[in-house]
């Protein structure tokens, strides 16, 4: 009777064993499974961040190309106006070296954009000078083309990169189209010269204007 007890006794602390061994095989594995969800997740999130890094980066090098300050004719009828257009960054591009944060990457991203000043004045009277300011301007990168239609601004300026000045429609879009190309491909990065239109709200006419960097 003693050994009967004493094999139950035996087969009750191995079966004891058993489970608390196989308990502690199940919660070790869903830890390794935890832990390999979390490391693709990291890897994944790092994926996208380098993407969005990247895609900042290429939109700051062309708005790097393109800021500043151009000076230039507008033609409206017989008469030669100067006209000015000032392009400057909303903010400046990230140069540190600690991995950002997704939420950072994308506030950048949300809110890169130009600021952009235009004044038009007769050459033989600075004091006749009009003009405005306008924010939230984003070039259109693949076309190499802004449009600044705004309530701060009375006219609608169509705005085009150029390399050679041409004022004909298909050609400066053609040109304008090749040069945001070379921008985004890094072969140049600087902008000399803009070309386009000025459409006045107060009558259908359309005036061109060529514009040169001066600064």
């Amino acid at each position: 009777m003693k050994l009967l007890t004493l094999a139950l006794l035996l087969g009750v602390l191995a079966t004891s064993c058993d489970r608390r061994g196989s308990v502690n095989d199940t919660t070790e594995r869903v830890k390794v499974e935890q832990q390999a969800d979390t490391d693709v997740q990291n890897e994944n999130l790092a994926a996208k961040a380098e993407k969005m890094e990247k895609d900042l980066a290429r939109r700051h090098n062309y708005y790097a190309a393109t800021e500043g300050e151009y000076a230039g004719d507008l033609t409206v009828g017989n008469s030669t106006y100067k006209i000015k257009f000032t392009f400057a960054r909303s903010i400046p591009p990230y140069l540190g070296e600690r991995v950002r944060e997704l939420s950072e990457i994308e506030n950048d991203l949300n809110n890169l954009f130009f600021y952009i000043q235009i004044v038009q004045w007769h050459p033989a009277d600075p004091a006749t000078a009009v003009g405005c300011r306008v924010s939230n301007i984003r070039p259109n990168m693949e076309e190499g083309s802004f449009t600044i239609a705004t309530p701060d601004c009375p006219n609608l300026y169509t705005v085009y990169l150029s390399a050679n000045g041409d004022l004909n429609s298909a050609g400066a879009k053609a040109n304008a189209k090749a040069l945001a190309k070379s921008i985004n491909e890094n072969k140049i990065d600087v902008v000399g010269r803009l070309v386009g239109s000025v459409q006045p709200s107060t009558n259908a006419s359309r005036y061109v204007f060529k514009v040169s960097k001066v600064k």
